[in-house]
């Protein structure tokens, strides 16, 4: 038995070294930079092709196999995701002899929170990046995988100003049982109330839903959800009990439209949330129509001729 173990230990570690290894990049084609993002994250430069990108650590040769498998499953995710544009590129792993890196696109204007708050941006632009936002979760959906995250912070603005979801370190295949939820505070604001309430329901894209529509707001508001709260607790009460949502200020100058689909995302009941699909083709519409004068009665009338 113990024999048994110890082979099927030997595989699994086996399977882990190989993910790392098949998407290895040379380290000696990359030149460092001095431009850091916290402690995990740093500027490369791709000599080959000029290119700026992101070295992310997330491994180093001492971490348990439990922490490798987790890198590995996020490997497994990201290499699924490449011929999505709205989807931070990721271009593979390297190493320095004793930490492993994520190489991925370098986002120059950071997360869309630091964006928001550094740079003033109009309504056509807030919608143009909630498009992009909804064209990458329903990307995700229609290959079967939920984010599980999805916030601000892991949402990065390139200089182009592309949006881009990013961090797929919690994501999961649709069919894998996803109930386990972090509970930190940043997470909390975004959480749906069932997976609030019963720390046992299973993630679904209705809660993914949910979590755009909180998304939905805080572009449109520029502010953080629950701002005035920093308690987990409260939060919870408010979302759960009280069913309170954050209001639409009078000045956000987006549509009634688009107000009314954010609204729809974060009904209490998921049931009654729109899906992915739909919430992109109405954003997609009122971007396209944003700024066109109302059709007169007069030419509604001809153009049904």
């Amino acid at each position: 038995m113990e024999q048994l173990v110890a082979n099927n230990n030997t595989k699994s570690q086996d399977k882990i070294d190989n993910v790392f290894h098949e998407e290895r990049l040379k380290i000696n084609e990359y030149e460092e930079t001095d431009v850091a993002r916290g402690s995990r994250v740093r500027k490369w430069i791709d000599k080959k092709y000029s290119k700026e990108v992101a070295f992310k650590c997330v491994a180093d040769e001492k971490d348990t196999e439990e922490y490798k498998n987790s890198v590995k499953n996020q490997v497994t995710i990201l290499k699924k995701l490449k011929d999505c544009d709205s989807i931070l590129k990721f271009y593979g792993l390297t190493c320095d002899g004793e930490k492993w890196y994520l190489v991925t696109e370098w986002a120059e204007l950071g997360n869309l929170r630091e964006y928001y708050s550094t740079y003033d941006f109009d309504v056509k632009t807030k919608l143009r990046f909630a498009i992009e936002i909804a064209r990458g979760l329903n990307f995700l959906r229609a290959i079967e995988i939920v984010h599980r995250d999805v916030r601000a912070e892991n949402i990065l603005i390139t200089a182009s100003e592309t949006a881009k979801i990013a961090n797929f370190k919690s994501s999961r295949l649709i069919a894998q049982e996803t109930r386990k939820q972090s509970a930190i505070l940043e997470t909390v604001r975004y959480l749906a109330p069932e997976m609030l309430g019963q720390r046992t329901v299973k993630y679904t894209t209705r809660c993914e839903v949910y979590s755009f529509g909180i998304l939905i707001w805080e572009i449109a508001e520029q502010k953080t959800p629950y701002e005035k709260y920093n308690d987990i607790l409260k939060i919870t009460d408010l979302v759960v009990k009280q069913k309170y949502r954050e209001p639409f200020s009078l000045g956000t100058g987006l549509p009634k439209k688009y107000q009314e689909i954010a609204k729809e995302a974060v009904e209490h009941d998921p049931n009654y949330r729109p899906k992915l699909a739909t919430i992109f083709t109405t954003l997609k519409e009122l971007y396209i129509n944003y700024g066109m004068p109302p059709a007169s009665p007069r030419s509604s009338y001809h153009g049904k001729n």
